[in-house]
C-alpha cells in the first residue's frame, strides 16, 4: 500500500468519485493506480484516476470489518502494485459489474485485454469494446452468482471477432457499421460509423445527419 495511504488501511473510509458518486467501504489496498474497498459485501476496485477525494469515516456505526481473507486478484499481490493492466487482466473470464457510462452499470466478463482497451461480454449489449481510461469501477461477483441468474452457457462466449491492438484502430475496424458509443448515453451516440480522421469521428444519424465526436470522450462502442 502506498506509504500516504498506510495510516487508512483497513479504515472505514469513504471514497468520492468525480461526477457525484461515492462509495465506502474498508481500505484493503491503495497506490497510484488503484483503490480497493470492502463495502461489507463486496470488493471494489477504482481506477485511482477517477478519485475526487478520500475521507475517514466519523461515524464509528458506519465502521465496516476487514475481511478475513483477501480475494484472488490480490492474492499475492500484497508486495507488489497492483497495477490496471493486472486488475484487469487478473479478471478476464469473472463475472464482475462495471460501470463506464450512461449512468448505470453493465454486467458480464472480460473477454480480453488489450494495449488501451478491453473486451467485455454482456447478456444484454454482447460485445463491448472499452477504453480503459474510462473504466470508473470494477466489482466481482461470488463465485456461485451469475449475472441475471443465467447459467454458463447461457453466457458463453462464442466470438471469432479479430481484435485490433488499439483502441483508435478497433473503432476503425467498425466503419459502415450502425454501432453506439457510450452505451447510448446522448441521442447523437447511435448512428452509421462514416470514417476517422485522427482523433474525430464521423457519425451519421438516423435522419442523415453528420455528428463528430472527438475519440478522446469515446468511452466504449458496439454494433448494433
Amino acid at each position: 500500500m502506498n506509504s500516504v495511504f498506510n495510516q487508512l488501511k483497513k479504515e472505514t473510509v469513504k471514497v468520492d468519485l468525480a461526477g457525484k458518486t461515492y462509495f465506502r467501504g474498508s481500505l484493503i489496498e491503495s497506490n497510484g493506480e488503484i483503490i480497493v474497498l470492502y463495502d461489507g459485501k463486496d470488493f471494489i476496485y477504482i481506477p485511482m484516476s477517477h478519485v475526487d477525494n478520500i475521507s475517514v469515516s466519523q461515524n464509528e456505526a458506519e465502521n465496516i470489518l476487514t475481511p478475513l481473507t483477501l480475494p484472488s486478484i490480490l492474492n499475492g499481490k500484497q508486495e507488489n502494485v497492483l497495477t490496471l493492466d493486472e486488475m484487469l487482466n487478473l479478471s478476464k473470464g469473472m463475472y464482475t459489474e462495471i460501470y463506464v457510462a450512461n449512468r448505470q452499470p453493465i454486467h458480464g466478463l472480460i473477454y480480453n485485454v488489450m494495449s488501451d482497451y478491453f473486451i467485455f461480454h454482456s447478456p444484454i449489449y454482447k460485445t463491448i469494446y472499452i477504453s480503459k481510461q474510462h473504466l470508473k469501477w470494477l466489482i466481482p461477483f461470488h463465485e456461485q452468482k451469475r449475472p441475471f441468474e443465467l447459467t454458463d452457457d447461457e453466457l458463453k462466449v462464442s466470438s471469432n471477432n479479430q481484435f485490433e491492438s488499439s483502441f483508435k484502430r478497433q473503432v476503425e475496424r467498425m466503419k459502415n457499421k450502425i454501432v453506439m458509443f457510450n452505451l447510448g448515453e446522448h441521442s447523437h451516440h447511435i448512428g452509421k460509423l462514416m470514417n476517422v480522421y485522427d482523433q474525430i469521428v464521423e457519425l451519421r444519424t438516423a435522419r442523415g445527419n453528420t455528428i463528430l465526436l472527438n475519440m478522446t470522450h469515446i468511452k466504449s462502442i458496439h454494433e448494433v
